[in-house]
């Protein structure tokens, strides 16, 4: 009955802050912390403050002596483990509410409650307006096309294709599929055909804007380079230097070769696994990727990915090895295969003479005897020639 009565007083002076009419806007961004306002004149002593959403309990709380007031509600699920108050300041008047984790479903109209003793006060409406930017713009190719991408955006972002050098727009015909995702957050996709034969003379460009910011995507292939295995070779990226930026370089685009991150005049490289061989350390965006010992393992296609806070830039390299470092592996095979055959022949012929050397003892130790057993087998294994053993 006690949480009955506490219900019904929770909705009438819901009711009641609606009639107040007061509105105040807050933006939050995704992945930060949010903050609603509440103040309210407090005693001292003991206040209960209550924040609702569509007559849904987001939280009820006490503090201090709270005699006067009867039953307790418990905030929806849809907000447990999500919100706190500035606890050492309720008593002082600030019934502030932060929410955590918020989604595009948290967007609406909260309304602030405070009892105390002598008086119940009601904020007036506030208004919560949730955004997210756009973080991060994937560009790849696939097949016969240029595929970009980007996720967890509010309000619904769009994507603008361009090239370098220009290109005319009519040729630049994309298909782009906007969804929702289980956040409530805009995910988008958009494809390009690769234009023509100079396809690999363009450099793709990708915008995705939102009401918030726009981040841009470039992606270009680099001629192919030719090297020699157990040379040198320095891979551009290609892309103009900032002052900070987020470096990556990977192989066959699956394995990562080395990240290097650039803030100001601090810079931190870090190269990976089976590459600190062969990477020289003062690689860099205006040096390129610059390897050494090379064999023949490491042809492929090389990628470099460089981010700053509002542009992405990827590039493709292929690197091959020349003929003349094929014809040194051939010839090193040669040689490993002459080498055995000569291993085997002279250990045959070692195997001959030891037992023509035994064969000669024997007849010296036993005179006139027929040829032995040995020498007859030896005979035959030469195709027929008699070995004479006689003096």
């Amino acid at each position: 009955m006690a949480a009955a009565d506490s219900l019904l007083l929770c909705s009438l002076l819901w009711i009641s802050s609606l009639a107040q009419g007061k509105e105040l806007i807050v933006t939050c961004i995704q992945s930060e912390e949010c903050v609603l306002p509440c103040h309210f004149e407090s005693d001292g002593k003991g206040a209960r403050i209550m924040w609702y959403k569509k007559k849904a309990v987001v939280s009820c709380t006490r503090y201090g002596d709270t005699h006067f007031v009867i039953g307790h509600n418990s905030p929806a699920d849809m907000y447990r483990g999500r919100t706190d108050l500035y606890a050492d300041q309720v008593l002082q008047g600030n019934a502030t509410l932060l929410l955590r984790d918020i989604t595009p479903q948290d967007q609406g109209k909260y309304f602030c409650i405070t009892m105390t003793a002598p008086r119940t006060d009601e904020s007036g409406v506030i208004s919560l307006v949730i955004k997210a930017p756009v973080r991060e713009v994937h560009i790849e190719r696939l097949g016969d096309s240029v595929s970009c991408s980007a996720g967890g955006i509010y309000p619904a972002p769009a994507v603008s294709w361009s090239t370098e050098p220009p290109t005319d727009a009519q040729n630049l015909q994309n298909s782009t599929r906007t969804q929702i995702n289980l956040w409530g957050f805009y995910d988008i996709h958009s494809s390009l055909r690769l234009l023509g034969n100079n396809a690999e003379d363009l450099t793709y460009i990708c915008s995705v804007t939102s009401d918030m910011n726009k981040r841009t995507a470039f992606l270009k292939h680099q001629a192919p380079i030719q090297a020699s295995p157990s040379g040198d070779v320095v891979i551009p990226c290609g892309f103009p230097v900032p002052r900070s930026f987020n470096l990556t370089w990977s192989f066959n685009r699956l394995e990562p070769i080395l990240s290097l991150s650039v803030s100001g005049q601090k810079a931190v490289l870090s190269v990976r696994g089976r590459w600190a061989a062969h990477v020289l350390n003062r690689s860099s965006p205006s040096s390129g990727l610059q390897l050494h010992s090379l064999q023949l393992q490491h042809q492929g296609a090389y990628t470099c990915e460089l981010s700053t806070a509002d542009e992405t830039h990827v590039s493709h390299t292929n690197l091959t090895f020349t003929g003349d470092g094929e014809s040194s592996g051939q010839v090193f095979i040669y040689v490993v295969v002459i080498g055995m055959l000569s291993y085997f022949l002279l250990m045959s012929y070692g195997t001959l003479v030891f037992l023509l050397l035994k064969l000669r003892r024997q007849d010296r130790g036993g005179g006139g005897q027929e040829p032995s057993t040995e020498l007859q087998e030896l005979n035959q294994s030469n195709g027929g020639v008699e070995i004479n053993t006689a003096r």
